[in-house]
């Protein structure tokens, strides 16, 4: 994974949406690795439900709205730089037949899977930009964003963004030092997957740890020389 700079004992990293299934597998692997690990969550009652175990593993967790730039400006003046590190999980899904969706879920689609993003970027970017050994970027696609099929066309225009915008950045900051990267999970296992689809076979779906492992190759050493790509994540689906 990056260097981190003389100064800093141990490299940052930020995950967003630290309490998702893929956010929380991430996080705890950078700690694994000596990473000082700062994740966000949505409220207060998540970091409280949640969070214990997390600060202590020694993770800083921050309680902010990702869709609201100021409180995103506030949270990178909070972490503070350099920042080597960035993994940006937050998202979600809404299936089903496109006319028949209430338009309302185009705002949401759109603010939880592309705002977020965007306005997390934009703002860490001077935290990425500033470390002097490098700095890495992976954000989250989806499977449906790299083919098409029925009853996926908003999320995955979404996600097909967030691909489109992997490529663009990995040219615009390559002189920086940055490397951006995305993966695109199918169907991951998790215990709300498994309850909303009781009749598929699990045994191929990849695990958010296997998921995890391949967020942390691009974060590292050896992944430095990967930037603007988008990593199929399916296991065995």
């Amino acid at each position: 994974m990056s260097t981190p700079s003389p100064a800093a004992s141990r490299p940052r990293a930020l995950v967003t949406g630290g309490n998702g299934n893929l956010g929380e597998a991430v996080a705890r692997l950078l700690q694994r690795a000596e990473y000082e690990v700062h994740i966000t969550v949505q409220d207060q009652s998540t970091r409280a439900e949640f969070a214990f175990g997390m600060i202590q593993a020694d993770i800083h967790v921050h309680v902010v709205d990702l869709t609201d730039p100021p409180a995103v400006a506030a949270l990178a003046t909070e972490i503070g730089g350099p920042l080597e590190a960035l993994v940006a999980t937050v998202g979600g899904f809404a299936g089903g037949p496109f006319a028949e969706m209430d338009p309302a879920l185009f705002d949401q689609q759109y603010s939880l899977n592309l705002k977020t993003t965007l306005l997390t970027l934009h703002a860490m970017y001077p935290l990425l930009k500033a470390s002097p050994g490098g700095s890495s970027v992976v954000l989250v696609g989806n499977r449906p964003a790299l083919s098409a099929g029925p009853g996926t066309a908003v999320s995955s225009a979404m996600k097909a963004a967030v691909i489109h915008l992997t490529r663009s950045l990995a040219k615009e900051w390559k002189p920086d030092g940055i490397t951006v990267n995305a993966i695109a999970p199918g169907v991951m296992d998790t215990p709300q997957n498994r309850r909303d689809m009781p009749d598929a076979d699990p045994s191929g779906w990849p695990t958010p740890g296997q998921v995890a492992e391949v967020v942390a190759f691009l974060l590292s050493g050896a992944g430095s020389i990967v930037s603007g790509t988008t990593v199929p994540v399916f296991g065995r689906s």
